[in-house]
């Protein structure tokens, strides 16, 4: 089984690379650099940290759009292909799900790794460069992971692409504004009821992408202790697993 998951992972990741949407978001992210770079200039005094935290949010975005919808439209594909038959008769689903499950995670990190690189280029030329920035490339991996899975969940689930798209970035965007909702809830619902409640146990059911990102301390030259890192990564195996 070892063997076909692995198998299956490079064939998705060399598939994947070499679509023109891979190719597509790397465009994008450059366009989306050089307007941070423009940016940037506008904002004397704050150059360095806009170059970063802009930078951070680009890589982040662009790989997001990329991994969902790639991996949505060729789950699809293969099903109305029937490629997806022939893969189940030499494996079996759960090879084949992990096999998707890696082979795009190995992507995110390609394309993490390519844009990485251009964008810590970016920050030493402009003298905004900080090591805590390119540690911050790691959690975005972790968030994109979690992306894949999620995608890779609904995928099997729907019969229609457009909605396994939709719930999937609906889903990735409620774990992202799950926090800053749950605070401003707590602050205007009254603890005794039961709405309160019901918001935490959506919370905790969402994927906590409150606590995987750290751009916002990255850009300050800040990182969390090291068991943080070892944790992040525990929880986000243990979430994609379940």
């Amino acid at each position: 089984m070892t063997r076909e998951v692995i198998a299956l992972a490079f064939l998705n990741f060399k598939q994947g690379v070499r679509e023109r949407l891979f190719l597509g978001a790397v465009f994008f992210f450059i366009f989306f650099l050089s307007l941070c770079i423009l940016m940037g200039l506008l904002s004397p005094g704050e150059t360095d940290k806009v170059l970063r935290s802009s930078g951070l949010a680009g890589i982040e975005l662009s790989a997001l759009i990329l991994l969902i919808f790639s991996l949505v439209l060729n789950f699809y594909k293969e099903k109305e292909e029937r490629v997806l038959e022939i893969y189940l008769t030499h494996f079996s689903r759960s090879s084949y799900l992990w096999g998707k499950l890696i082979g795009y995670s190995l992507i995110a990190f390609f394309y993490i790794l390519i844009c990485g690189a251009g964008y810590l280029v970016m920050l030493v030329i402009y003298k905004a460069f900080l090591w805590q920035v390119a540690v911050s490339l790691y959690n975005i991996f972790l968030k994109l992971s979690l992306a894949i899975g999620i995608s890779l969940v609904f995928s099997s689930l729907f019969s229609s692409p457009v909605l396994a798209l939709l719930s999937s970035l609906f889903l990735y965007m409620s774990s992202e504004m799950a926090y800053p909702a749950l605070k401003i809830l707590s602050m205007n619902i009254d603890a005794s009821g039961y709405r309160l409640p019901l918001f935490k146990i959506i919370y905790y059911l969402l994927p906590n992408m409150h606590k995987l990102d750290i751009k916002a301390l990255a850009v300050y030259g800040e990182l969390p202790s090291w068991p943080y890192f070892i944790l992040i990564t525990i929880y986000t195996f243990i979430y994609i697993f379940f």
